[in-house]
């Protein structure tokens, strides 16, 4: 359940990005939901944060629409997928975007190709491989 009168996100992949950005949103007036398949991913969030309800931890699929649903996804102001697998963060991303009606939907995708693709479906992206590439080439240039 999100605090009364607060941003509701949902972040599906509790790894070490997944688990950083939950408890930052949850620091900016915000509920963070977090989505993933295994339970033990969630000993990466701040306890602290768990106890006081700012981070509701969900064992769940976010590749099914039934998971995302139970983590409140069609009520969320921001859905965020960042898993480590860039087929299950597209697909979920597009179930939020498409059938769920998040209004602002990003999804991490390692391969900068299939960013651009995604981007074209009105998805929006951020790629690891893109950023990185663009820091070299910027550290290069000095």
């Amino acid at each position: 359940m999100s605090r009364p009168g607060l941003r509701l996100v949902i972040v599906v992949g509790c790894g070490r990005t997944g688990a950083a950005i939950a408890a930052t949103m949850s620091e900016t007036d915000s509920t963070v939901h977090i989505l993933d398949i295994d339970a033990t991913a969630f000993d990466l969030l701040p306890v602290g944060l768990v106890d006081q309800g700012h981070i509701v931890p969900i064992l769940g699929d976010g590749t099914l629409e039934r998971d995302l649903r139970r983590a409140s996804t069609q009520d969320a102001d921001v859905f965020i997928a960042v898993s480590g697998k860039d087929t299950a963060n597209a697909l979920s991303a597009q179930i939020a975007h498409h059938i769920l009606r998040v209004p602002k939907v990003i999804c991490r995708l390692g391969d900068p190709v299939m960013k651009e693709m995604y981007e074209g479906l009105g998805l929006a992206t951020v790629s690891p491989t893109g950023l990185v590439t663009d820091l070299i080439i910027d550290a290069t240039d000095g």
